[in-house]
């Protein structure tokens, strides 16, 4: 049983068609190989569009009767996983793969290109759709970024008070 939420499932069918492909395209002694292109073709769609899906489409919308700013946050797993995460996963299948094959050095060559892909993603550090919109709503209220993000932080941590109440009047008399 496959369990996935919003596009989630798009990860595991493109490494179904492309190991189905790839297997019906090479000789039969290269079949390990299909898998590594399978694992590696998974792995690039399911990192750059499980980036783009999840994180690059988060919405801050304001509460109209409370003012409260809530943060709307897309979903799309494979397994409970997001998206972007599959991406590494498949990627070590396939190094996995290229090692049991003795293609040790395709399986370095491969490791570095996905040490080097995480390590560029998250020096870079573009701006994502949430950060513009936090700057579009500070323009409006005539206030920083850091006090809408302030503003958020403050309103998840509100601690509510409850008064005791008799739990007398549930028994009965």
């Amino acid at each position: 049983m496959i369990v996935w939420s919003g596009r989630g499932i798009f990860s595991a069918i493109l490494f179904i068609l492309t190991l189905v492909g790839s297997l019906y395209i090479l000789p039969k002694e290269y079949d390990d190989y299909g898998f590594v292109i399978a694992a590696f073709s998974a792995a690039l769609f399911s990192w750059y569009f499980g980036k783009k899906w999840n994180i690059d489409n988060a919405k801050i919308i304001k509460d109209k009767t409370t003012g409260k700013l809530f943060t709307i946050k897309n979903q799309h797993t494979l397994f409970w996983i997001p998206m972007q995460y599959w991406g590494a996963l498949f990627s070590i299948l396939g190094i996995i793969i290229l090692i049991q094959n003795a293609a040790v050095l395709y399986a370095g060559i491969a490791s570095f290109i996905l040490i080097s892909l995480v390590v560029i993603t998250y020096l870079k550090k573009p701006k994502t759709n949430t950060e513009k919109k936090e700057t579009t709503t500070s323009t409006k209220k005539n206030t920083t970024t850091t006090e809408v993000v302030s503003d958020l932080k403050k309103e998840s941590t509100v601690k509510k008070e409850f008064k005791p109440s008799d739990h007398t009047k549930f028994m009965p008399k």
